[in-house]
């Protein structure tokens, strides 16, 4: 995480777990902006955390970020470089702010996904059956499996 402090950017490296968010809280301050990036399921616990917390939280899609970086003429990727780029985006534009989804539609959210990986994992049993069976000599143990 980078914030501003004065003039002067300060960095904080936490870890992805519930002390970590306490720190990062602590170091932010509640009533800060913080800007993240929507990756993948990591994003969740501390855009959680901080909410409850009472503070404001912006997600942003990373090509959104990236665009911005571009936009900016800057290369190179690092934390620390990330970490300033996201401040200074919520600093620059407007972000909208992120709420949590109401706990039943995350459920179902979850519930879809499974279901879903199921019917892939099933499609990909029922293939590998089929191509077995194909063989000129299949194996009655491997057929069980």
């Amino acid at each position: 995480m980078c914030h501003q402090v004065g003039a002067h950017l300060q960095h904080l490296e936490v870890a992805n777990t519930p002390a970590g968010f306490r720190q990062l809280v602590r170091c932010g301050g509640a009533a800060s902006l913080y800007v993240l990036e929507d990756t993948g399921p990591y994003y969740l616990a501390v855009a959680y955390h901080l909410v409850a917390a009472g503070a404001q939280v912006a997600v942003l899609n990373p090509l959104v970020v990236k665009r911005f970086i571009q936009m900016h003429l800057d290369k190179g990727k690092s934390d620390r470089k990330d970490a300033q780029w996201l401040l200074r985006y919520g600093q620059q534009q407007a972000t909208p702010r992120w709420q949590p989804e109401e706990a039943v539609l995350v459920e179902c959210r979850q519930v879809e996904q499974v279901v879903e990986l199921l019917i892939r994992q099933k499609k990909m049993v029922h293939n590998a059956l089929e191509a077995l069976q194909a063989q000129p000599v299949v194996s009655p143990a491997a057929r069980a499996r």
